[in-house]
């Protein structure tokens, strides 16, 4: 796949050496605002067939079919996102983990800082837990500051969730729905950041990375697009991406060991 406006075709040593020490990387400027601006249309139109209910306040979802959001995974393929991502776990391939695009939405005015994070996957019903290899976010608004709405993250927790799974079994989040600070005794994590960016940025997350939703208290409703995506193979060896972090991350071990 061409990358249409990314500024290169290969990540450097320092962004994979960053992804593999912080578990995320966001990338500037990746897509391009003709493909946002069809994004946007879509949402508005997803708003006005489908509202929030009266008074939303805080984060508000849909996770629809992308055939059903052709604007957003246009986003994500045509602007070499997809490609982008790629380059983590090359030669392995990725596409879309569940048959889903999910828009999340954060209305103001909300003042909430997430005490904590948690892994997707770890819901009712959801053994083994449903994992993935990647998050992907494609920035619909400017989050340059704090309480705008951004996604938390805990840098470096992907491979503290690594040692708590060795530890104490790769289903030890099971029973508190995927956060390891409700767990007896907590996990230990760094602080707590979030997420700052600008509109076309695209984040890119490793599963294993603890997150949660802030608060948002701008004068306007945050907006965000993002693509859960898995490598091949990935259900049959689930368990060895939870005790080795970048058992799907070659390109990423190998930078981190040289």
């Amino acid at each position: 796949m061409v990358l249409l406006a990314y500024r290169r075709a290969v990540l450097s040593g320092d962004e994979l050496r960053r992804f593999g020490a912080d578990g995320y990387l966001v990338l500037p400027g990746v897509v391009p605002e003709h493909l946002l601006a069809a994004v946007d249309d879509e949402i508005d139109e997803l708003i006005a067939s489908d509202p929030p209910p009266a008074g939303t306040v805080g984060k508000h979802f849909w996770f629809l079919p992308p055939a059903e959001l052709p604007a957003a995974d246009a986003a994500f393929r045509q602007s070499g996102a997809l490609a982008v991502a790629q380059e983590l776990v090359f030669p392995l391939e990725l596409g879309y983990a569940f048959d889903h695009i999910q828009i999340a939405l954060n209305y103001p005015p909300q003042a909430h800082r997430p005490s904590g994070p948690h892994l997707d996957g770890h819901g009712p019903g959801q053994d083994p837990p449903h994992s993935f290899t990647m998050l992907a976010g494609v920035f619909l608004v400017d989050e340059q500051e704090r309480q705008s709405g951004n996604i938390w993250v805990w840098p470096g927790s992907h491979l503290d969730h690594q040692r708590l799974f060795r530890e104490r079994g790769t289903r030890a989040l099971l029973p508190v729905r995927g956060h390891a600070t409700m767990l007896d005794p907590p996990l230990e994590l760094s602080e707590q950041a979030p997420v700052m960016a600008h509109r076309g940025d695209l984040l890119l997350a490793h599963f294993l990375l603890g997150h949660n939703t802030g608060g948002n208290t701008t004068d306007r409703v945050r907006r965000i697009a993002y693509y859960r995506l898995r490598c091949e193979g990935h259900r049959q060896r689930w368990e060895q991406t939870f005790l080795d972090a970048f058992s799907e991350y070659a390109p990423v071990r190998r930078t981190a060991t040289t």
